[in-house]
């Protein structure tokens, strides 16, 4: 059974080690719009704690790119894409060189014109997107050898997007995993998207959502490989584990809406001439 590889609990990285490839599936940089979190600094992070990290931007891939250079610590090529519809998707690439190819071809010229910065947390998500809809990033995708993956899919309105694929069976069917657990989230939504993954028959993954430095490591996938293309296949095959709680909402909250206000600042002044 599916729930017998999650763990809702503080992963023990010293035990596990011992068999496993663990893996932080979901961590923003400095090059999502709502994160300041240098690469390098996620990186020394991940390798304290001896866990792989995978940089999955919104829309952006430079992050990732800059994150596979380096040999040190295991990472994955990975995006978040939020389509037109204002829901979301992780793309899990085999290859950067196929992350790249797929952010230069239909992200990077495709973005929706950015609002100015509102202080509403749900307006300065939904600036960010790209102006395809689910199904054509989807279709683009298939293009790739890469794992797709729906995030957070009971997260706060409007980016809950259960109901959305849940409707659409032809994009449901292309989708390979769910992340069912994710720590920005309230346990109760954790839950409801690991009874959908069971549901569904999907995989699972896991990450943090890190937005801040000290967030990354509170939820990992486990694996027994030792490479970012076998870490995906254990995936793809349910052979994997996924460990991990989640950060208490208030705290997140009041981080998540101090760096919006700092970035909105920071755009402000660069457009005010």
């Amino acid at each position: 059974m599916i729930y017998r590889r999650i763990l809702f609990q503080e992963p023990g990285l010293k035990e596990l080690r011992k068999e496993y490839t663990m893996i932080d599936m979901h961590v923003h940089s400095k090059y999502s719009h709502d994160t300041y979190t240098p690469v390098k600094s996620i990186l020394k992070k991940a390798g304290k704690l001896g866990i792989g990290v995978v940089i999955s931007d919104h829309i952006r891939a430079e992050g990732s790119l800059e994150a596979c250079k380096q040999k040190r610590v295991v990472t994955i090529p990975a995006i978040e894409v939020n389509s037109k519809e204002n829901k979301e998707i992780l793309l899990y690439f085999y290859s950067s060189k196929d992350l790249e190819e797929f952010y230069e071809k239909h992200v990077k010229n495709n973005r929706l014109p950015r609002k100015d910065p509102k202080t509403n947390l749900t307006k300065a998500i939904r600036s960010v997107r790209v102006k395809m809809r689910m199904e054509d990033v989807v279709e683009k995708a298939d293009k790739y050898y890469c794992l797709k993956c729906i995030p957070h899919p009971y997260t706060y309105p409007p980016r809950r997007s259960h109901r959305f694929f849940a409707r659409r069976k032809g994009i449901l069917k292309k989708i390979g995993a769910i992340e069912a657990m994710n720590a920005s989230m309230f346990p109760r939504m954790n839950r409801q998207a690991l009874k959908w993954a069971e549901k569904t028959g999907k995989a699972v993954t896991g990450g943090s959502d890190a937005h801040l430095l000290r967030e990354v490591g509170h939820v990992v996938v486990a694996c027994k490989a030792h490479t970012g293309e076998e870490f995906l296949d254990c995936i793809r095959k349910k052979k994997n584990l996924v460990i991990g709680s989640e950060i208490k909402f208030s705290k997140v909250a009041k981080e998540f809406m101090k760096t919006v206000k700092m970035k909105k600042s920071k755009y402000m002044n660069n457009n005010s001439y």
